[in-house]
């Protein structure tokens, strides 16, 4: 696969003598890179900014993507209310497990492994609101 940036003016994205690129080309699969990530994604459109404001300062840039993963992406423990529970109860949002180079870790049987975090605090009213129970409550973890 192929990740790149390319302009009406300038062609594929590039230094004007060719030295520094965009150009990101990887084996996608679960055996081979993976896949594009959105941590490597936002890393490519850094690598692309940098090229852009070292080499073309003086002029406006609009970066336009076309990946439909990145519409979904939010952090890890993001206020949802998707399967929250209504009582009082071990629960966590499931996030997928990665390894130390951000890679999504994979079972046995092939399928990616996910881990259970708990969600992030709220606001309400401009005030934090803890979802969990605290530590030293008979309930201490719970949601």
């Amino acid at each position: 696969m192929v990740a790149n940036f390319v302009s009406t003016d300038y062609g594929w994205l590039c230094s004007p003598d060719g030295k520094e690129s965009a150009h990101v080309l990887f084996r996608a699969g679960k055996s081979r890179d993976g896949y594009f990530t959105n941590g490597e994604i936002l890393e490519h459109a850094a690598k692309a900014m940098a090229i852009l404001e070292k080499h073309y300062p003086h002029e406006d840039h609009v970066f336009v993507f076309d990946n439909a993963t990145t519409h979904l992406k939010h952090a890890d423990g993001a206020l949802s209310a998707r399967s929250m529970p209504k009582s009082c109860k071990e629960w966590g949002v499931d996030v997928l497990a990665k390894d130390a180079a951000e890679k999504p870790v994979y079972g046995s049987n092939g399928k990616p492994l996910m881990r259970k975090v708990h969600m992030t605090d709220g606001l309400f009213n401009g005030a934090q609101q803890e979802f969990y129970w605290p530590d030293g409550h008979e309930n201490a973890g719970k949601f």
